[in-house]
């Protein structure tokens, strides 16, 4: 019985892959409007930096008619990673005493990630490869994840293999979990005692075991979309990309996995990503434009305030959207 189960799941596996490979990448195209919501400011406030994100023109999808509402001037600037933002200066922060939105709206045509064929891309690495085997400050580069790493490696010869044993484990032995303290920090150390979390736990767990076996990642956040035509997404969700020799950057989402453990589910989201997503920005440990003065940001996708030259972390977000 047990080998028969076993069967079942390595067909569906293979069939997975298989269709993923050959069948024409999906589209979607929307309006999306994204809500930074910036509780009251202190009293005592003499000066407000704001910097919200903004998505940029990738390898999946095209971004066009980029407005910004906002209660102050602002500029278009890029960050240390080259992702987009605005950012402006309240001169007169009294006059925000209580939540105050600041809203970007665009159009986003979204296709979506196929898992890139072997050969498809010249040898080499990308220009940005050394940068991304960098340990960041939440995803150090440990001895127990290097052993953890060296294990789950051990007899495999391709980065693609290396790459899936890391993802087989994570979505193996983590749980989907925004209950226990200390979620979604992108603390790879506190998801490898835990094995909880959410997805920039799971991603930065990933990053750490990949990086410590030299294969380059990096790290995308944005905004899942529901079924529906149109909508309100509460939160953000985020996933991951390694360079693979000969394939380019192969895209995957451990925790979206990890949340059904479905076999066919499992096998699509290693390198392929749905069309039902978008990307704000990549990177960790940013230096904004113009540079923050409370040290680097660990991900950017809430607006970034700082008052007097201090982290103000009273921010939330929300995406409206509406198929087009």
């Amino acid at each position: 019985m047990k080998g028969t189960v076993a069967a079942a799941a390595l067909l569906a596996v293979s069939t997975a892959a298989l269709v993923a490979s050959t069948k024409t990448p999906a589209v979607r195209s929307f309006e999306a409007t994204y809500v930074g919501i910036i509780a009251p400011l202190p009293s005592t406030a003499k000066k407000v930096d704001v910097w919200i994100p903004l998505p940029s023109d990738g390898p999946y999808q095209t971004i066009a008619d980029v407005k910004v509402q906002a209660p102050a001037p602002f500029t278009f600037e890029r960050d240390s990673a080259g992702n987009r933002l605005a950012h402006f200066v309240l001169d007169k922060p009294e006059q925000f005493g209580k939540d105050f939105e600041v809203r970007a709206t665009y159009r986003v045509t979204r296709r979506e990630a196929v898992m890139p064929a072997p050969g498809s891309v010249k040898s080499g690495e990308p220009s940005e490869a050394a940068e991304l085997l960098k340990a960041n400050r939440l995803v150090p580069l440990t001895p127990r994840v290097k052993e953890l790493a060296d294990t789950l490696a051990k007899g495999k010869t391709d980065t693609v293999s290396k790459a899936r044993a890391f993802y087989d484990y994570l979505v193996d032995n983590g749980t989907y979990d925004k209950t226990a303290p200390g979620w979604g920090k992108g603390d790879s150390e506190r998801f490898c005692d835990v094995k909880k979390g959410n997805c920039t736990d799971f991603h930065s767990a990933f990053m750490a075991l990949a990086r410590s076996e030299g294969i380059p990642v990096r790290f995308s956040i944005g905004f899942p979309l529901m079924r529906d035509k149109e909508g309100t997404v509460p939160g953000y969700h985020c996933w991951a990309e390694f360079w693979a020799p000969g394939q380019g950057w192969v895209p995957l989402d451990a925790s979206d996995a990890a949340k059904t453990k479905e076999p066919v589910k499992k096998a699509y989201l290693f390198g392929n990503l749905d069309a039902d997503r978008f990307d704000i920005t990549t990177g960790r440990d940013l230096t904004l434009s113009p540079p923050q003065k409370d040290g680097p940001l660990n991900f950017f996708i809430y607006p970034y305030v700082e008052v007097d030259g201090k982290t103000f972390a009273e921010t939330k977000i929300r995406l409206e959207y509406r198929d087009l």
